[in-house]
């Protein structure tokens, strides 16, 4: 194999590895602020709901802890906005707010402790807040 070949397909492998990898790094960003390792939900079999309201003037993502400790994106909610989920007693949630570039805020873990939907309420007054009624925090 010639220097060029040798050096094309060095350069042609150095590529693909970085295409795969720049997926990865954009996915773990996502979480930044939320990123510490954190218990897992329990197993729960009693259903109820969790409603996660905006009441910033900024975006924030949900995030649902699985049975291994992980974080699981369920979505994003806008500023004014509502996000609703079925979920189970015991079942734990976080939430990353976007305030800025340089600034997220992470509340959680939000846990829904009866039957009765849990009302998480992301507040802005002169600060980030939560008012997680029907819900331990």
């Amino acid at each position: 194999m010639s220097a060029f070949s040798k050096a094309m397909s060095i350069a042609w492998m150095t590529a693909a590895s970085l295409s795969s990898i720049a997926p990865l790094a954009a996915t773990a960003a996502r979480a930044a602020a939320c990123e510490e390792a954190h218990d897992p939900s329990p197993a729960s079999e009693q259903a109820t709901g969790i409603n996660f309201h905006n009441e910033t003037p900024y975006a924030f993502r949900v995030f649902w802890i699985d049975f291994d400790g992980f974080l699981k994106e369920y979505g994003l909610v806008q500023p004014g906005e509502t996000a609703s989920y079925n979920t189970y007693i015991g079942h734990k949630w976080m939430v990353e707010l976007y305030a800025s570039e340089e600034r997220t805020e992470c509340f959680g873990p939000i846990v829904p402790r009866d039957s009765e939907s849990c009302q998480a309420r992301i507040l802005w007054d002169d600060g980030v807040g939560i008012d997680a009624g029907f819900c331990d925090f």
